[in-house]
């Protein structure tokens, strides 16, 4: 039986993905890239925000139109998980909906519904979710913060922390097979271990995966920004594995909102911890993400986090509209701001950090950087993409190069030629 799975929502539903689906390979289902040669469709669904929400809405209703008309229908997820009885009752199409499950015991509920019929003369085949060079890696689900606009305690629940043998055994069995850069992710990696172990047990988890003797990359994303163990930059001034990029979701700088938000920090706190960072580890690259239009949030309270942008000059930023999500405490949170002017916010917000992007891209002009590569633009192979650790997959801008041969590996000095946009433009330096 041939599948088509669409991954909505973050790179943790990525990950659930891609383990769903080898799970149902050796079960004895196929995947497929084409809806409309699939026998069963399957919906990775996000419910985080009202954007998200609605683009996973209109995928179920776009993939029932789309697919044949025999192929049964199975969406999962968080989305389900929220509106299980309202999904129910409006997309009566689909034939399984299934809430936030392990993959595994989604695959065993989908194989229960739908058995897999063995098609002759298949072919086996190693299903990507990304290049071949870089991977995900979840070591933990659920969160322990309770923000006061966050749902995913909610849907998730509380922390669940993978063990941390487990987790080394994924990023050795991956190195096998050609990974290079590790993408280590959580709601809040710096929780994590506190289920399991009684405190948070970062520190051990990183020093584990370095014990490995080999060369590749090791990325941190999602800090709570306050709790970054000190020990962990040590080990970034110490060993080039784990790379000088750091991803702290500060959300607001405001000190009233914060408290609204129930984020543990102040505005001073926050410029104390990113002084600290970058006295410590000089050449650090930061990336945040904000909220604008949280209810209540006043004009100059907005202007106070336009200043602190301007101030601090991350190297990355992604800005969210506040989303009112029921059961929520900020739900209740007035008064409500008009979603125009939230727009508007947010608008600010990306102008004033392009003009810092575009100044700190243009500083590495004429720089040599020790770049991925991850695949060709176009099958001429002229035009390569890759990253240097400055820039986390997906999220943020690439580097495009010129004299890329397969031949060369996958580690390349560039020579950075010119910036567009949000990217680079470099040739190999031989």
């Amino acid at each position: 039986m041939d599948f088509f799975l669409i991954n909505l929502g973050c790179a943790k539903n990525l990950v659930e993905s891609e383990n769903l689906t080898k799970h149902l390979i050796q079960m004895g289902y196929m995947p497929v890239d084409d809806i409309q040669e699939a026998d069963l469709v399957i919906i990775n669904t996000c419910g985080f925000i009202g954007d998200a929400k609605k683009e996973s809405i209109e995928t179920i209703l776009e993939a029932l139109q789309n697919k044949s008309k025999e192929a049964p229908v199975v969406v999962f997820g968080c989305l389900v998980q929220r509106y299980l009885r309202e999904l129910k009752d409006a997309i009566p199409e689909v034939e399984l909906f299934l809430p936030v499950m392990p993959p595994d015991e989604i695959a065993r509920a989908i194989k229960n519904h739908f058995p897999p019929v063995i098609k002759k003369n298949r072919r086996e085949r190693k299903i990507l979710f990304t290049p071949p060079t870089y991977k995900y890696v979840k070591i933990s689900d659920g969160c322990i913060n309770y923000c006061s606009y966050c749902v995913i305690p909610m849907i998730r629940g509380p922390l669940k922390s993978r063990k941390i043998e487990d987790i080394v055994r994924e990023i050795e069995l991956s190195l096998e097979d050609g990974v290079f850069e590790f993408n280590l992710i959580g709601q809040d990696i710096t929780a994590y271990g506190k289920d399991l172990y009684g405190d948070s047990k970062l520190v051990e988890l990183v020093n584990k995966i370095l014990e490995i003797k080999k060369k590749f990359w090791l990325r941190l994303l999602y800090l709570y920004p306050t709790r970054i163990p000190n020990k962990i930059i040590e080990i970034m001034k110490d060993d080039e594995r784990l790379i000088p990029y750091l991803d702290i979701p500060i959300q607001h700088v405001n000190d009233r909102i914060l408290k609204l938000m129930n984020r543990d920090y102040t505005k001073s706190e926050l410029f104390k911890v990113i002084e600290n960072l970058r006295k410590k580890v000089p050449n650090i690259v930061l990336r945040t993400s904000l909220i604008t239009g949280f209810p209540s949030e006043s004009e100059e309270e907005f202007n106070e986090v336009v200043d602190f942008i301007k101030e601090i000059e991350f190297d990355h930023l992604g800005v969210f509209t506040y989303s009112p999500e029921e059961d929520t405490p900020a739900v209740n949170l007035r008064p409500l701001i008009p979603e125009r002017t939230k727009s508007r916010r947010k608008r600010i917000l990306m102008e004033e950090q392009y003009k810092i992007v575009k100044k700190k891209l243009n500083e590495y002009r004429g720089k040599v950087l020790e770049c991925l590569v991850e695949e060709p633009v176009d099958d001429m192979g002229v035009l390569w993409v890759g990253r240097f650790y400055g820039q986390a997959p997906e999220v943020d801008g690439v580097i495009y190069i010129e004299g890329y041969t397969s031949n060369m590996g996958t580690l390349v000095p560039v020579k950075i030629k010119k910036v567009k946009g949000y990217d680079l433009f470099g040739e190999v330096k031989i």
